[in-house]
């Protein structure tokens, strides 16, 4: 994108195990997504 970064990110939190423990399932899964965008932001910022 001219002049900067465009990300687009869509996620499901559907399936068995998530539904089975949402609670377990929040607690390991929106870290690591979390720490993706810092590093995203890091490197579209580098740039």
């Amino acid at each position: 994108m001219k002049g900067g970064v465009l990300v687009r990110t869509e996620e499901s939190w559907t399936g068995k195990q998530i539904e089975a423990d949402p609670a377990t399932s929040i607690t390991y899964l929106a870290p690591g997504l979390d720490a993706w965008l810092a590093d995203l932001k890091t490197a579209a910022e580098r740039a």
